[in-house]
């Protein structure tokens, strides 16, 4: 038992040893990357006050302030575009739309000299009664000097898709990227010149497919808020372009102007973002930072509407989870405050554990083979109790004997497969004590009163049954005097008396002899031996011959020595 325990231990030492140097191995950095970014709350610029700016969906800095727009509404006074100064309070009068005025705008873009801004009128939400078969681009002065201008624009074959991110690339042309539930973002853009006012629209054509890194940022729509692009912005100089989607900002670098390579291609660096509900960023006008808002449309009426800043990471590595984001500590596990060393350190420990292990397995199992086994007793069962019980009876030396095999002691002369039979009716089926007369298999009955199958007679000690009951002394049991079953008085299967081998009077397979006999010999033949029915060979049976009182012919031994 000692070794099974101790290769065991050995089992789950080097389980535990394999598991601390995957994890190790798993834990540690490939060679080049750099570690995940910690997520940091954004800093806060200034807090947006007007109601009318509770649906933010586009933003714009510039060197006077911010330009936003809202979301989709249905609010007429919200339907402008606004112009915020530093401490985002309301700088001039909000510019009108021409016309019916914008559908769903969701995105804000700057041309690559700064000097028009670009309105995305391409929301298209896929909840939507009625999918739009024509979105629209907006273009006005960043001044904001002059209405919007329209132009109309349609998807390949039609298809409907819904988009919140806008780009101006450096020959003015603008791309339009979709915001998709899973899978990759599609980037679109206009097939010929775009035209102004209310006609046709122009075709759109696909230039490319966008696949951003998987991340596990909390935000407030889990999966989907990791994938759905929500805003896009180009840095001040050209050479950047960011992504936004719910949880955080992917930067790309740009060369040559080429937008849509860069997207395609590249690999970004990831920011990890604590908006609430953000879905707009703008690059800062010296672009050294990220500047973001929320939709307070998802937010409570009491919650602010912030301007925030973040500082573009400069690692490649996707973010593993935020640092005292979103999540209540109540719903966080127990690992997310562990730093990379930590874990690192926890999964060594769990190698040294089981580095223990092993050790201690392999000591118990050497310490197992050098201990001298047991020595085996030839008559233990496997309790450690000899066979037969109690030792009981005579040997021919005078000593003490066993007096049954398998079963209890008995007095004078014991059964071979059971206890010795009681004396008279008082004596039990197994394990009791008996007298000098035993059965082989299965011990004396009570002694009825006239003899009986197996039992001893009246009279009792002195003879044994064949293969039961004990035999009744000489001239008992009805027997004739000079002996029964045909054989001389005093003696067993025609011995002499002086000769008897062991016992006076016993039984054929160990029937109890008197006390103090020793093991019978081979019986000295006087003539042919009678076979169990106490018939000599040769010697027909009687069938005319008188019966006595206990239902046997003269010559035939009682039932009780039969089976």
């Amino acid at each position: 038992m000692r070794r099974v325990v101790s290769s065991v231990t050995v089992a789950l030492g080097l389980f535990g040893a394999t598991v601390a140097l995957a994890g190790v191995a798993a834990a540690a950095p490939a060679p080049g990357a750099s570690e995940p970014p910690a997520v940091k709350p954004g800093k806060k610029q200034c807090t947006i006050a007007d109601e009318r700016l509770r649906e933010l969906s586009g933003l714009v800095a510039t060197k006077s302030g911010f330009i936003v727009i809202n979301d989709g509404t249905e609010n007429e006074a919200r339907k402008r575009v606004f112009f915020l100064d530093t401490k985002c309070k309301i700088s001039k009068e909000p510019v009108r739309y021409s016309g019916q005025g914008p559908f769903d705008t969701e995105d804000l873009a700057l041309s690559p000299n700064g000097a028009t801004l670009w309105i995305g009128d391409i929301g298209d939400n896929v909840s939507s009664k009625e999918r739009r078969k024509r979105v629209a681009l907006w273009s006005m002065p960043v001044s904001g000097g002059k209405q919007p201008v329209l132009h109309r624009l349609s998807y390949p074959e039609g298809k409907p898709h819904d988009a919140e991110a806008l780009l101006i690339g450096n020959d003015n042309k603008p791309l339009i990227i979709t915001k998709v539930t899973s899978g990759k973002a599609e980037i679109f853009t206009p097939s010929a010149a775009l035209k102004t006012g209310d006609t046709d629209p122009v075709p759109m054509r696909k230039v490319g497919d966008i696949t951003l890194p998987k991340t596990q940022t909390d935000n407030p729509l889990n999966t989907f808020g990791r994938v759905a692009i929500t805003g896009a912005a180009r840095s001040p100089d050209g050479n950047r372009v960011v992504l936004r989607t719910y949880a955080d900002a992917f930067e790309f670098d740009v060369t040559g102007g080429d937008i849509v390579t860069a997207l395609t291609t590249g690999k970004p660096r990831v920011t990890p973002l604590t908006d609430p509900f953000g879905e707009a960023i703008s690059y800062s006008p010296d672009g050294r930072s990220f500047l973001t808002v929320s939709d307070g449309g998802q937010l409570g009426a009491e919650d602010p509407i912030d301007i925030l800043s973040y500082a573009p990471s400069s690692s490649t590595a996707v973010p593993l989870a935020a640092e005292g984001g979103a999540k209540p500590a109540a719903d966080k596990s127990w690992t997310a405050g562990l730093s990379f060393d930590d874990i690192t350190y926890l999964v060594g420990a769990v190698g040294v554990l089981g580095l223990l292990l092993v050790g201690a397995g392999i000591i118990g199992i050497v310490r197992a083979r050098r201990r001298p086994p047991a020595e085996p007793s030839d008559r233990s069962d496997p309790d450690g109790e000899p066979f037969g019980g109690p030792r009981g009876g005579r040997t021919e030396s005078g000593g003490e004997r066993p007096a049954g095999v398998y079963g209890g002691g008995a007095a004078a002369g014991g059964a071979v497969y059971g206890a010795g039979g009681g004396a008279g009716r008082g004596g039990t089926g197994r394990g009791g004590p008996a007298p000098a007369s035993g059965a082989v298999y299965g011990g004396g009955r009570p002694a009825p009163a006239d003899g009986g199958y197996g039992g001893a007679r009246p009279g009792g000690a002195g003879g044994g049954g064949v293969y039961g009951g004990a035999r009744p002394p000489a001239g008992g049991g009805g027997r004739p005097p000079g002996g029964g079953g045909g054989r001389p008085a005093g003696g067993g299967g025609g011995r002499p008396p002086a000769a008897g081998g062991g016992r006076p009077s016993g039984g054929v397979y160990g029937g109890a002899g008197q006390p103090g006999g020793g093991r019978a010999e081979p019986p000295r033949r006087g003539g042919p031996e009678p076979d169990y029915r106490g018939q000599r060979p040769g010697r027909r049976r009687d069938e005319d011959a008188p019966v006595d009182p206990y239902g046997q012919q003269p010559g035939r031994g009682h039932r009780g020595d039969r089976y």
